[in-house]
């Protein structure tokens, strides 16, 4: 009988998730590998008594049947494991994006095995070298857990779109900050309030600074446009903007627009340039993107010839992304190999672009005070730097500051802040805090 051995570093909610995948269909998996059984041999992690208990795991597949084993012992157990010629793959569920990982998933594949690994973190930073350097071993890197959760989408990007070319990429890749926003937008929440509940129903960490602040989304973005255009963008050169700055006086604003807001990650190649961002942006209810709510997780892709493609479903979770991690290990098994990532998906060549010059549509929101000739003033300095403007709406008013929405048509966000700094010139008092949002039309 032939067997395909995988160990597993690390056996938090994915580790663990894949694990118990891969244990209760062992059968069904044996007949989609062309008859090879799937074995884990080990697992590797630093609290074995307390993840075989959480995710229902036998004890004796751990490295130790202890409570905990510290750092040196685990090193030493991921040293047996990569000198142990039965093992034909390693998943590494670990997460971060340090030197010591690089380095562990350089070892892997240089000690003869496939890498499997969910770790965005660690692709966004070191993907290029990872990928490269597993080419030069001549073995895989399966990574489909670390965008979206159970959505297939590399796999979808990688494969199906090879008689096309994808054009633009856009949604809402984080869960948690999703979940808040819908919150906001549901119920009149607060930020705030609407973090908490997050984290007490299990959406956010106790630290949720990567899912709010943005760097989680740029980190799949930044996956998402070396798969597709082979556009090297490990260092962060793309605006990131977050969601904390975001209030229940936008959310009031956008429902009179009809709209609602979303953190997007956008990137779409014209001439020879990629341009991409994440931000809080204004959703149209005519888009599909208005009604994924708490936390779902949706992409539309467009592409030449094929036009418009939606992909939803869970962007996390242990069994969920777990079944991503799975799916990487079963096509290994099968077929030996993945397809490099440098070979692009979109348009190739190019390079990034200052998002701050492209031409979008853009709602600007300003906070001021009920005085005469304010929409005067914002009108005149928005029209004086070459801006045209679409629409100003009625004000929202909250106590004694009232939210002035314009919506401008395509200019640059460069400008915007040349129109907002003139009119703080012209009127030091007038605006007291402002944002802008891109406007996403169906």
């Amino acid at each position: 009988m032939k067997t395909f051995n995988v160990a597993i570093i690390g056996c938090g909610n994915v580790g663990g998730g894949a694990a118990k995948i891969l244990l209760e269909t062992a059968p069904e998996l044996k007949k989609r590998t062309g008859g090879k059984e799937i074995r884990i041999k080990k697992i590797i992690t630093l609290h074995p008594r307390r993840q075989a208990k959480k995710h229902g795991l036998p004890l004796e597949l751990f490295c130790a049947d202890k409570t905990a084993i510290t750092r040196a012992q685990s090193d030493a157990f991921i040293k047996e494991i990569l000198s142990a010629p039965d093992i034909d793959l390693v998943i590494e569920t670990v997460g971060g994006s340090s030197n010591r990982l690089h380095a562990l998933h350089k070892n892997i594949l240089k000690s003869g095995k496939h890498l499997v690994t969910a770790n965005k973190a660690i692709l966004a930073r070191h993907g290029r070298d990872i990928f490269e350097y597993a080419k030069a071993q001549n073995k895989s890197v399966g990574f489909e857990g670390a965008v979206c959760g159970a959505i297939p989408l590399i796999k979808v990007v990688r494969d199906s779109f090879t008689g096309d070319l994808i054009q633009s990429v856009a949604g809402i890749v984080n869960g948690t900050s999703n979940f808040i926003l819908s919150r906001m937008n549901e119920k009149g929440s607060t930020f705030e309030d609407a973090l908490k509940l997050a984290q007490k129903s299990g959406y956010a960490e106790l630290d949720p600074t990567m899912d709010i602040d943005g760097t989680d989304a740029a980190n799949k973005l930044k996956i998402l446009i070396q798969l597709i255009y082979g556009v090297a963008a490990t260092r962060q050169n793309f605006p990131v903007k977050g969601i904390e700055k975001i209030s229940k006086e936008d959310f009031m604003v956008a429902k009179s627009l009809h709209s609602s807001i979303k953190l997007i990650a956008f990137a779409v190649k014209t001439d020879n340039k990629v341009w991409a961002c994440v931000q809080p942006a204004l959703i149209s209810s005519k888009d599909y993107l208005y009604n994924v709510n708490g936390a779902t997780n949706a992409v539309k892709i467009e592409a030449k010839y094929s036009g418009r493609h939606l992909f939803v479903g869970q962007g996390a979770g242990s069994v969920e992304t777990g079944s991503a991690v799975v799916s990487d290990i079963v096509f290994i098994a099968k077929h030996g190999y993945i397809k490099n990532v440098s070979e692009p998906a979109g348009p190739a060549g190019g390079r990034l672009a200052d998002f701050n010059n492209y031409p979008a549509s853009y709602l600007l929101i300003i906070k001021t005070k009920d005085r005469p000739g304010v929409i005067g003033a914002v009108g005149t300095a928005i029209g004086d730097v070459g801006i045209n403007i679409e629409n100003i709406a009625q004000s929202v008013i909250s106590g004694d500051d009232w939210f002035l929405p314009v919506e401008v048509s395509k200019c640059t966000a460069a400008r915007l802040e040349k129109a907002v700094a003139l009119i703080k010139k012209r009127k030091p008092r007038l605006i007291s805090d402002y944002k802008y949002l891109p406007i996403f039309k169906a």
